[in-house]
């Protein structure tokens, strides 16, 4: 019998210190676009000439960005790439087509697989490759699998491939959708992706000045009418490129049928080279099957795949659980319900830490701590501080928007409390020069403009988004200033969400098909059992959402972690990873939820603690473990805590007041070595 009940997290013996400069400057900066772009000029960034594409062995030229010279195939071809970081990293481009109804046009896949730490037993033994997807929508898996698909081998077994792909209109995926890129000058020529993010930066500038929903009496208007002029952009760029045109077609059902392409094709690629080596392997359960692990949005994608491929289910986790019935509608309503409970838990955390805590005082009480933060903010939203850059000697104006961002953002990763409090202590200091690093110039875009990594800038968040709405969404102003005052009746982050929910205002591409539905008081009985996690505290997909969800699977079981942030990895706990890998390797599924009636909070169903807290780092050394294969496994979620920490997040990126992912992306990039 699991244990019921709220647990107290095992505290670690020595607390780790954040720099805030580091662990939360691309927050700062989502609106200014540029912090990360200064390094890009340390790479040669020249194109090369691909492989002849006649065979899966060549490595690629360039081995920072592989993509364009990996030619497209039907079938799976993998090639070395990434070397310098893992010699058992590979990528691939996989083509399926853009519409489900004909051949043609195409989309070409960008895959990158870690491939088994021993390749003749993959061969012999073949395990299904473990697909991951870090959320968005929009987000790489191919950068997630950079940072870390080793981690995930540790954890799970290094044994298994982990691939992680960029799913249609995302990344590295071509076509990209991207509204901003200028059309070609002829047939054959390239758009101009860079005049475009020159265009898209320059208008989020713009934008960014009126500040963000219910800020001042002009502010919602403006905030929709910018959603609504970008959304006409989309239009336009959909009309020109005619069939052709990605932005229709990126729905999550999309994506879900091409996941089964990817796993037809593997098992293709599986049966040529065991052919070519005379192998017979051994049966393998999952053949044929998905095996997935996804995070946030990425769960909604699993579901998906779930409701319309059940057959095709063998292992499937989804952690950090999307409503899928809001999610399709115009506004995804108590996605903040423990939003604010985890902000208290930041000033109880850093009241129980005492000096620790750079916002603490002595004698706090969690309650004087909430009161200095609201007198942060209500300095910055009376009169914002300014400052002259003493480097690149411009005026610097410190906006309450861009600091509540940071801290909503914040709230996904409670591991970074201490850094919150380093930099809120700061503001309260007064101590803005502090914050220069932060700020850097507009030149430094220009290094952009034959980088590869533009590749990563594009507008799928919308197109997903809005593709997977059941009904066009048309909200008038009074309707936007109702859904957000509902909403903030409940959290104080609701104007960062409804600006965010906004992105779909005016979207007016037509979709093909429409999202799949989940029928009342019908379970769908899926090929195996789906296992869903969750925290308790969750920012923005609460624990009751898990439980809905894991209650419309047959046999489906649930875990929840006695933590607060966005996905039980946000905190490191060995005893939920033990249950994930359980699950993986031996099949073993956690019992069903039980709800206590209508009230989806309540119930009895599997529960598992944490073994760090904020200010109370685990410690990674060999001390504190019974063996080896503890202290590892600690290491490797650790790994995955900070590479899901650094991704996207909803909330914080490509709303017309914040900016766009790319200073997160770019950051994520370089922190793996892709930059």
């Amino acid at each position: 019998m699991e244990k019921q009940g709220v647990a107290t997290a095992r505290p670690g013996p020595r607390p780790r210190y954040w720099d805030f400069q580091g662990a939360l400057g691309g927050a700062v900066i989502l609106s200014i676009y540029l912090f990360f772009i200064q390094p890009l000029h340390l790479w040669p960034w020249e194109r090369a000439q691909g492989p002849s594409g006649k065979g899966g062995t060549a490595v690629v030229d360039d081995p920072l960005s592989p993509w364009t010279s990996i030619v497209p195939s039907k079938e799976l071809e993998w090639h070395p790439c990434y070397q310098f970081l893992d010699t058992n990293f590979k990528c691939a481009r996989l083509t399926v087509p853009l519409s489900q109804n004909r051949q043609f046009p195409e989309v070409h896949i960008a895959m990158l697989m870690l491939g088994s730490k021993n390749a003749t037993a993959a061969l012999t033994s073949p395990k299904s490759p473990l697909l991951i997807n870090p959320g968005g929508p929009g987000g790489l898996g191919t950068f997630a699998a950079l940072g870390m698909g080793s981690a995930i081998q540790t954890v799970l077994g290094d044994d298994r491939p982990v691939i992680g792909f960029d799913p249609r209109g995302v990344g590295f995926t071509t076509p990209s959708a991207d509204c901003w890129a200028t059309p070609p000058e002829c047939d054959d020529c390239p758009e101009d992706r860079f005049t475009g993010f020159l265009n898209r930066m320059e208008w989020t500038t713009v934008n960014t000045a009126y500040g963000g929903i219910n800020s001042s009496n002009a502010a919602t208007k403006f905030v929709d009418v910018g959603h609504r002029a970008v959304n006409n952009l989309c239009r336009d760029k959909n009309a020109q490129l005619g069939g052709e045109s990605i932005l229709g077609h990126a729905a999550t059902p999309h994506v879900a049928t091409d996941m089964v392409r990817i796993l037809d094709a593997w098992e293709r690629w599986v049966d040529r080279e065991t052919e070519a080596l005379g192998i017979v392997p051994e049966p393998n359960p999952t053949k044929g099957k998905l095996v997935y692990w996804g995070f946030s949005y990425g769960t909604y994608l699993g579901a998906t795949f779930a409701s319309m491929y059940p057959d095709r289910v063998g292992r499937v986790v989804l952690d950090g659980v999307v409503d899928a019935d809001y999610y399709s509608t115009p506004m995804w309503k108590e996605s903040l319900l423990d939003a604010d409970k985890i902000l208290d838990k930041f000033f109880e955390f850093c009241a129980g830490a005492e000096q620790k805590c750079r916002l603490y005082r002595q004698g706090d009480r969690p309650i004087d701590i909430n009161n200095r933060y609201r007198h942060i903010i209500r300095d910055l939203e009376s009169y914002p501080p300014s400052f002259t850059h003493p480097i690149y000697f411009y005026p610097v104006i410190i906006h309450a928007d861009i600091m509540r961002t940071l801290v909503f953002r914040t709230l996904y990763s409670p591991s970074e409390f201490p850094a919150l409090a380093d930099l809120l202590n700061t503001l309260y200091e007064g101590n803005y020069e502090r914050l220069t690093d932060l700020f850097m110039r507009l030149q430094n875009a220009c290094g952009l403009q034959n980088n590869p990594m533009l590749s990563i800038i594009s507008d799928a968040q919308r197109a997903i988004m809005c593709g997977d709405k059941t009904t066009p969404v048309d909200l008038t102003l009074d309707e936007i200033q109702e859904q957000f005052e509902a909403m903030a009746e409940y959290s104080e982050f609701a104007d960062i969400w409804v600006g965010l929910m906004l992105q779909c205002n005016g979207w007016n591409i037509s979709r093909p098909h429409p999202s799949p539905g989940y029928p009342p008081n019908k379970k769908t009985k899926t090929a195996f059992p789906v296992l869903f996690l969750s925290n308790t505290y969750d920012p923005v997909t609460p624990l009751h959402a898990a439980v809905k969800m894991a209650l419309k699977f047959e046999g489906a079981g649930l875990v929840e972690q006695h933590a607060a942030g966005h996905c039980t990895v946000s905190a490191v706990s060995r005893c939920t990873a033990k249950k994930v890998r359980d699950y993986f390797l031996h099949g073993n599924v956690p019992p069903p939820p039980v709800a206590d009636g209508d009230d989806l909070d309540a119930g009895k169903w599997t529960t598992c603690d944490p073994d760090e807290q904020p200010w109370q780092a685990l410690d990674a050394s060999a001390a504190v473990f019974a063996d080896v294969e503890e202290q590892r496994m600690a290491k490797a979620l650790m790994r995955i805590r900070d590479t899901i920490g650094n991704l996207p997040r909803w909330g914080v990126v490509k709303d017309a007041k914040m900016g766009h992912t790319v200073v997160n992306e770019m950051e994520f990039a370089k922190r793996v070595g892709a930059l």
